[in-house]
């Protein structure tokens, strides 16, 4: 009877941590394989996201994935949706002038 427990609870565990990884695979594909990126005084051009540095000025159009954390500077009705980060459904809205103490809350 305790084999069998140890045996279902081995197998429940394996199930969990099968999903975890495959979740945290699936993330990958959110970040945009590029991103619209002015540095300097070049124009805006397609680079790779991987490759976004702070400091760099990045344009986001509708319905596009947001590249990398990012600090917003000028936005128009920017909403977000975190329903697969944080699985609230409903959208929020961001705005530029609104300012966090914790940046990480941002």
């Amino acid at each position: 009877m305790l084999g069998g427990v140890v045996f279902i609870t081995g197998c429940f565990s394996y199930y969990q941590t099968s999903k975890a990884a495959s979740l945290m695979a699936d993330f990958k594909n959110f970040i945009p394989p590029q991103a619209f990126c002015k540095r300097g005084t070049a124009d805006f051009k397609p680079i790779e996201a991987k490759t976004l540095v702070p400091g760099d000025i990045i344009r986001i159009q509708g319905g596009q994935n947001i590249p990398a954390d990012v600090v917003l500077y000028r936005v128009n009705e920017m909403k977000v949706n975190n329903a697969s980060l944080t699985g609230e459904a409903e959208e929020l809205l961001r705005d530029e002038k609104v300012k966090v103490e914790n940046i990480l809350e941002s």
